[in-house]
């Protein structure tokens, strides 16, 4: 069976990835001297677009840059389409064709996505994604292709080859898929209550896969394709085609820091950068990268440019401690709305993250950030505090490098779109009622919803606000509607709608506050 076949079998989530939004793409090239072009007026290529998942909710947001989706299903590319057609949107495009047929129509484009193809593909594919990443890039142009990697993805394959065996005499995508979900049942049935530490590995990653889309199972595992490789066979493979690595979408990964103090001091003792993170993937196991790559007359520096960080817009939604501390420079836990801790201690620096949270979703620039945050620590008594501009700087770029913080390039324009009352983000809402499982957010991340968000979104039609919303919803609760079995059935008619107002208003206000309902 061919790829396209299987693909059209058992289509792949798509979903947005925010790690590849041009605006995060363009922070990472300037933090490492490439001078991006402006992600409000762009041009971006999507090799393996699926139906559009990660590149129409980018189209929708930024109006004035173009996108084309390159998509080797014909069942994938002919959804995206048809969303691109039902939305209105003329700045996107979703083409079924093959890579190896891909001709330079002569445009050039300022931003190449390429996730989730290069491993999974045949070597002629692998060679012409690099090979077309080199020439259809612009000159300020960035390229970011994930692949797996080695030597971490020996365990995982170790997996693939055991699934592979219970499926070889199965053809059917479907029949692959059941049966290799079977299997997982069985082999973990089978692992019991075994403490050596190779079968704890399997268990983690059969409880992994039990957590993901079942597409994830079968084209990672089942595909004919998955070849990993080394991160230096990979930058090498670009250098032959005139490009040169920037850096890991994974900022963290550039510092050798975050493996600990031994590890940082042997990692030092190598000069070679390129070789530096070669032997970090080492200690690490690594078994997955995102790589952005640019031309090499580029040259982009080794290390980033922590200045750059006063160029750009931020975000952050976390929450602070109740009572923040700006007198001293004492670590405070700050937690995000899914119950992740972070500890930030510079005095400018809680009080910029605490203002941030407020802000959200909007991005603040640097400035007026530190301008904001330096009133507030003076008028708490930290006026020692107060001009550490560096020491912010320096914490900033650690929260950022993991992920914590999140930023835009201040001359991003239009990525905050406003909503009229009681209207819901059309990107979204034509996802749900397409049978997608998650909506992206206004700075492109993914909510993932169960069946009642679900089913709010759909009544959400600009026509009908709470009162209506809540009167829908109590007929689907009601015994014999659609939502019954959701709700404990000795609720009385009272406490059902209590019960719905509750968590009808969270669900408003998580909606409003990512920015996908007016």
């Amino acid at each position: 069976m061919s790829i396209a076949d299987s693909y059209d079998a058992i289509p792949y989530e798509s979903t947005p990835l925010p790690e590849t939004h041009p605006g995060h793409l363009a922070c990472l090239a300037r933090l490492y001297g490439i001078d991006s072009v402006p992600p409000s007026k762009c041009n971006v290529l999507e090799l393996g677009c699926a139906c559009g998942g990660n590149l129409i909710p980018m189209a929708a947001r930024l109006p004035d840059s173009y996108f084309l989706g390159i998509e080797l299903s014909p069942e994938q590319a002919q959804e995206g389409a048809s969303r691109i057609a039902e939305l209105g949107l003329s700045n996107c495009d979703i083409r079924q064709a093959d890579i190896l047929d891909l001709q330079d129509e002569g445009l050039s484009f300022d931003y190449i996505i390429t996730h989730g193809v290069y491993s999974w593909a045949p070597p002629e594919v692998r060679a012409r994604i690099i090979e077309l990443s080199s020439r259809l890039l612009s000159p300020q142009g960035v390229a970011y292709i994930s692949y797996n990697s080695y030597p971490g993805w020996r365990m995982r394959g170790m997996l693939r080859d055991m699934l592979l065996y219970q499926v070889r005499n199965i053809q059917s995508p479907r029949a692959r898929l059941d049966a290799a979900q079977n299997y997982l049942d069985l082999l973990e049935a089978g692992l019991g209550g075994s403490e050596q530490a190779l079968l704890y590995y399997l268990k983690d990653e059969i409880e992994r896969i039990r957590h993901a889309h079942p597409s994830y199972l079968y084209h990672e595992y089942l595909e004919t394709y998955n070849e990993p490789v080394l991160l230096t066979d990979f930058i090498s493979e670009a250098n032959k085609h005139g490009l040169d690595y920037v850096g890991d979408i994974v900022l963290e990964m550039q510092f050798p820091g975050y493996l600990g103090e031994e590890a940082e001091r042997f990692l030092n003792m190598i000069d070679d950068p390129i070789e530096r993170l070669q032997q970090a993937d080492f200690l690490l196991n690594r078994s997955f990268h995102q790589s952005l790559l640019c031309h090499k007359a580029r040259q982009p520096s080794r290390s980033p440019d922590i200045q750059q960080l006063r160029n750009f817009a931020w975000i952050a939604d976390l929450r602070p401690p109740k009572k923040l501390d700006l007198r001293r420079n004492k670590p405070a836990p700050f937690r995000h709305s899914e119950g992740q801790k972070y500890e930030i201690a510079h005095p400018l620096t809680k009080a910029g993250i605490a203002l941030l949270t407020d802000c959200f979703p909007t991005p603040v620039s640097f400035a007026e950030l530190v301008s904001r945050a330096a009133e507030w620590v003076r008028g708490d008594g930290g006026d020692h505090f107060a001009t550490q501009e560096n020491e912010m700087l320096n914490e900033m770029l650690m929260l950022y490098a993991k992920g914590i913080l999140h930023a835009r390039p201040i001359d991003m324009v239009g990525d905050t779109v406003g909503l009229p009352d009681w209207q819901m983000d059309a990107v979204a809402r034509l996802g749900i009622l397409r049978g997608d499982g998650h909506i992206p957010t206004i700075h492109h991340a993914g909510i993932h919803l169960d069946q009642f968000a679900a089913r709010v979104i759909r009544y959400i039609d600009g026509a009908t606000d709470k009162e209506k919303l809540l009167h829908k919803l109590l007929e689907d609760f009601k015994p014999g509607g659609d939502l019954a079995g959701l709700v404990d059935s000795r609720l009385s008619a009272d406490e059902l709608i209590a019960h719905l107002d509750h968590h009808l208003e969270r669900l408003l206000a998580m909606f409003r506050k990512h920015g996908v309902l007016g």
